[in-house]
């Protein structure tokens, strides 16, 4: 009897323990990417030199669906959250256009999704980030756009 007593607490214990691994807080973040757009002649951040305002961008997929994004105001970036459920071939238009001054310019972007199958969850990373109609380049990590 003590034997099947200590045999079904280590059970519970290995049971317990292995459950512990995924913890509540412990999740992947969200796939994103960073975009700096500045002036093709000015070469100055189309927000710092009011261009543009923040509330003057919109992101679409390629079916015209809105992709969430982020402004951030210190830096004068857009980070972008595209959809991870297709891997490759995957594009997306950011559009800006300023009312008030005529300024309009749309940013096509096409990009491909990785993912790595991890113990509790899956992260996925946007990779391939191409500007087929811009001059871009990639400086530590964000994509700087000239339109």
């Amino acid at each position: 009897m003590k034997k099947i007593t200590y045999f079904v607490l280590l059970l519970g214990l290995f049971v317990n323990m292995s459950c512990d691994k995924c913890l509540e807080g412990d999740r992947a973040t969200p796939a994103s990417f960073f975009v700096n757009v500045i002036g093709n002649y000015s070469l100055q951040n189309v927000f710092e030199n009011e261009t543009f305002l923040p509330t003057q961008i919109s992101v679409v997929d390629s079916e015209g669906e809105a992709i969430p994004f982020r402004f951030i105001s210190h830096s004068n970036l857009i980070q972008v959250f595209p959809d991870t459920r297709n891997l490759t071939n995957n594009s997306l238009m950011i559009t800006l256009s300023n009312e008030e001054s005529s300024a309009f310019s749309e940013i096509s972007i096409t990009h491909d999704v990785s993912e790595k199958v991890e113990e509790c969850y899956t992260t996925y990373t946007i990779e391939n980030i191409q500007t087929p109609q811009q001059t871009s380049e990639v400086v530590d990590g964000i994509y700087v756009i000239k339109i």
